[in-house]
């Protein structure tokens, strides 16, 4: 890593920008020609092991047959104590699984029957319950079932219904003979009077199969696999979940990333900040690089550039950042000044004001 530029070399560099993208020609490091103040761009990006512990009783589905995952993973005597490595990589995340000494054991499942319980669908009857009957679309089980009886069989006594007989609607069919009062040319076309019909799923049983258990009564039980049988144990589940944090930094140009940065990088808490760092970056740092509950690996990248800015009577309407550069040399970006963006903002402002009047004056 280069050395800093002086202010001297610095000024010049600035000074073959105003000639060459200008054509300024004036002396900076004349008394007043030029100010210069040295920023930086600080960048800390850190990525920490956190690590979790989960221990409790396990069970799993079926006998220890079918469960070799388990019954070889790595036994020990004591969960909470039991170390586990971290990855070398902080930004990895690793599960590991273990099995207290002693407890892995197989057990009937209290759930069920051989791995089958009774269908919660039919309540363990084989069947559920349907409608016997279907009350007929055409006349609806009411008074159009049949002109005469109402379809209860018996003739009225009373006067005959005004207005026309029964037709099925939208259709020129003739009404039917009346099934239960046989009276002819009365009835609804679609049930001749019965107001209703068989249904066609159960075709007037009242009941169907159950389609869960199609009629067996019972279902296999899937807490177990329909094994009957559970795998039981004491165990912990060790993870090192990765957690990344970054320092807020504002937006610069790209350019810089071109620049000769101080970098550093740190594995530890207690390890110092390195020595290109100033007192007001350590403040910056200082809650980010505080150690986290759980923490057991860290990797810290910090990154550091130190530019110069320069502003000129000589040139208002811009800024210049200055930095040295990896190849050696001193890299200058000029960008406009807070007056040159305000007036810019401004005369923007004034063209929608002045084509708003002329559009607004166009239309009276």
């Amino acid at each position: 890593m280069a050395t800093r530029p002086s202010d001297e070399e610095i000024l010049q560099a600035v000074e073959r920008q105003l000639a060459a993208r200008r054509r300024i020609n004036t002396r900076l490091t004349d008394p007043g020609a030029a100010s210069l103040v040295w920023e930086s761009v600080l960048e800390c990006e850190i990525h920490r092991s956190i690590l979790k512990r989960d221990v409790g009783p396990r069970k799993a589905k079926g006998p220890l047959s079918r469960n070799r995952h388990i019954v070889e993973r790595v036994t020990c005597a004591d969960l909470e104590a039991y170390v586990v490595e971290p990855p070398a990589d902080p930004a990895q995340r690793q599960v590991v699984h273990l099995v207290q000494e002693g407890t892995l054991d197989e057990v009937p499942c209290g759930d069920c029957e051989g791995g089958t319980q009774s269908c919660g669908t039919c309540d363990g009857r084989g069947r559920v319950d349907c409608p016997a009957w279907i009350v007929c679309e055409v006349c609806r089980g009411g008074p159009d079932t049949c002109w005469e009886c109402d379809g209860t069989g018996t003739p009225r006594t009373r006067r005959a219904r005004g207005g026309t007989r029964p037709r099925r609607e939208g259709t020129r069919e003739r009404a039917a003979e009346c099934k239960r009062c046989h009276a002819a040319d009365v009835a609804c076309p679609k049930c001749s009077g019965d107001w209703r019909w068989e249904c066609p799923a159960c075709d007037g049983k009242g009941h169907l199969r159950c389609g869960t258990c199609n009629g067996d009564k019972r279902v296999r039980h899937k807490g177990c696999d329909a094994t009957g049988r559970l795998t039981v144990w004491t165990g912990a589940t060790i993870t090192h979940e990765p957690h990344h944090d970054e320092l807020p930094v504002k937006r610069y140009s790209g350019r810089l990333r071109s620049g000769d940065w101080h970098r550093e990088i740190l594995t530890s808490p207690h390890e110092d900040l390195p020595d290109f760092l100033e007192d007001g970056h350590a403040k910056r740092l200082a809650p980010l690089l505080q150690k986290r509950e759980g923490e057991v690996r860290r990797r810290v990248h910090i990154r550091l550039l130190p530019f110069a800015r320069v502003e000129t009577p000589a040139d208002p309407d811009h800024v210049y950042h200055a930095f040295p550069l990896l190849s050696g040399g001193i890299e200058v970006i000029d960008r406009f000044s807070r007056q040159r963006k305000a007036a810019l903002l401004w005369a923007a402002a004034a063209v929608v004001a002045l084509a708003v009047t002329i559009t607004l004056t166009v239309l009276r």
